[in-house]
């Protein structure tokens, strides 16, 4: 049995990921597919704009064959501790392809030998780059982009960053998982939707995932981006969202209920906060402490803080991951106990799939489970289970904002 892993987050599924998981399948012509998802928060630091089970039943309806968690440890975290989650996860069921798509099927494979063995002239310009004020990642990027001779905007991309960070965490690892880098079709943050919709076409089709309505090759085919459709949504454009998700996974969204930023929480939680306890989260460092407070004590909203703070040395988006961080009680200490996935958590499979859970119970090097009852007492499991009841106060709807939602919420089974 030839089994492949997808690392992701469907915030929300569309038919961009019905594309890369069909892709997935005929390229490595696996059995099963199986995908390491986060959970109730992703990697920029925001609130999915769908529970975890919701999601994971649209890539189960779109060609996924089973979805386990990609703890909020990891997923919330910068690129390299969100790949060694992801990819430890997988690892640790004994997958045996890892496929992830990428702007370009080569960059994330130099990147990666950058990264394992850095030339000294590399180094030199990195620092001479964070003289400047640039923040760590951007630092090594530019100077990354300059040692290679190629386009800056190039390695900025999300997907070559993460695929880079990948393919560190399988030699780190000493993984035995073989790669498939499936090329990408769009733009990560467009925030534009197609003018035709996509839809999947039939699981297991010699053309699964292409959708319908669209001209030229596979290659060429524009997808919509989940920011685009997380902005249709929050505008209240919700047919157009639908229309870029595939058919199977529509009434799924299209039930989704709406959410509000987080403010109050937020700023109750770090007005309560000391220097010590915001120095003490990830990444946090060089006095940021006392700029977040600071801020902190004006600003009215989440984006005003943001705006606040943003600067040269830290990007938006670690800084929103370290707002996330304080919301979610996430310590240095913490991750630092923690730093590679300890047991797997299956949330949801297909009931044709039975022969996969088999097999991967058969493989696997990490414990796997269903029953949430099962992880109590994991600091792990503990953070995701605050991580859900915080997003569940974001919600709208009084019967979504119940907590305890980890153990109340059914296991996903088609």
């Amino acid at each position: 049995m030839k089994i492949a892993g997808v690392i992701a987050e469907y915030n929300p599924f569309h038919a961009g990921h019905a594309y890369h998981l069909s892709q997935t399948r005929a390229r490595t012509g696996c059995d099963f597919i199986v995908v390491c998802m986060a959970g109730s928060f992703v990697q920029r630091g925001e609130a999915a704009c769908l529970s975890k089970w919701a999601r994971a039943e649209m890539a189960l309806r779109c060609g996924a064959d089973a979805v386990v968690e990609l703890p909020a440890l990891f997923a919330v975290r910068p690129a390299d501790a969100f790949a060694m989650g992801g990819v430890g996860t997988l690892d640790g069921l004994g997958v045996d392809v890892l496929s992830f798509g990428s702007e370009d099927a080569s960059l994330p494979r130099r990147l990666a030998e950058l990264r394992r063995d850095e030339p000294p002239e590399l180094a030199e310009q990195v620092r001479k780059n964070l003289a400047a004020g640039m923040s760590h990642a951007r630092a090594w990027g530019a100077a990354a982009a300059e040692y290679l001779g190629v386009d800056p905007s190039r390695l900025g991309a999300p997907n070559t960053i993460l695929g880079a960070e990948y393919l560190r965490a399988i030699d780190l690892l000493q993984s035995g998982m073989d790669v498939e880098i499936v090329p990408r079709a769009g733009d990560y943050h467009d925030a534009s939707l197609p003018d035709v919709p996509s839809a999947s076409a039939p699981r297991n089709s010699s053309r699964a995932g292409e959708p319908s309505g669209e001209t030229g090759s596979a290659g060429n085919v524009r997808f919509a981006s989940a920011t685009a459709i997380r902005a249709a949504l929050r505008e209240g454009r919700r047919s157009e969202a639908l229309a870029c998700v595939p058919a199977e996974a529509r009434p799924i969204l299209a039930h989704a209920g709406a959410m509000h930023e987080p403010d109050d929480l937020l700023l109750a939680r770090l007005r309560a906060m000391t220097e010590a306890e915001i120095a003490g989260l990830p990444d946090v460092a060089e006095g940021l402490e006392r700029r977040i407070l600071r801020c902190a004590a004006g600003a009215p909203t989440r984006e005003a803080l943001l705006d606040a703070l943003k600067c040269k040395r830290y990007t938006r988006a670690r800084l929103s991951r370290i707002l996330a961080h304080a919301m979610l009680g996430m310590t240095g200490a913490l991750v630092r106990r923690h730093p590679r996935p300890e047991y797997v958590r299956l949330i949801g499979m297909r009931e044709d799939a039975r022969p996969l859970v088999r097999e991967l119970s058969r493989r696997a090097r990490l414990p796997l489970f269903s029953s949430p009852s099962k992880l109590a007492g994991s600091e792990i499991f503990n953070l995701e289970c605050r991580a859900t009841d915080l997003r569940a106060l974001m919600c709208d709807a009084a019967e979504e904002r119940r907590s305890g939602q980890e153990f109340t919420q059914k296991f996903v089974r088609l």
